[in-house]
């Protein structure tokens, strides 16, 4: 492959992208702080017996928050004080009905860091 292509090729690739080491890091961090266990990173699909996964996908998210006014701060506060399980936002997708509040695993500069990313995805 010649010079030029080659570096077109790279500079195309997700791997030059100055936010893939945010990205990468965020969704370490995300996995690191436990957020996977119940957060996936596609949607899921319905299981056979229709019960919903535990809790919404980080796509599912993304697509829902990313633009919406003070989203951010308002993620970052539902990932430090956790959720209620009287919160219905996610009936339907989400089985858990509440997210417990992660103040000792996670800090705020973590959370943010974390929320960045979801907001980020497409």
């Amino acid at each position: 492959m010649k010079l030029p292509v080659l570096l077109l090729a790279l500079a195309a690739s997700p791997l030059a992208s100055s936010a893939a080491p945010l990205d990468e890091a965020a969704a370490r961090l995300a996995k690191e702080r436990g957020c996977a266990l119940c957060h996936a990173f596609e949607p899921v699909r319905p299981r056979a017996d229709a019960v919903p996964p535990p809790a919404p996908s980080w796509r599912d998210i993304a697509g829902r928050y990313r633009g919406a006014p003070g989203a951010e701060d308002r993620l970052v506060a539902v990932v430090m004080r956790g959720t209620s399980a009287g919160d219905k936002h996610w009936a339907g997708k989400a089985g858990v009905g509440e997210m417990p509040a992660n103040p000792v695993g996670i800090t705020d500069d973590e959370a943010r860091k974390i929320v960045r990313w979801i907001l980020r995805l497409d």
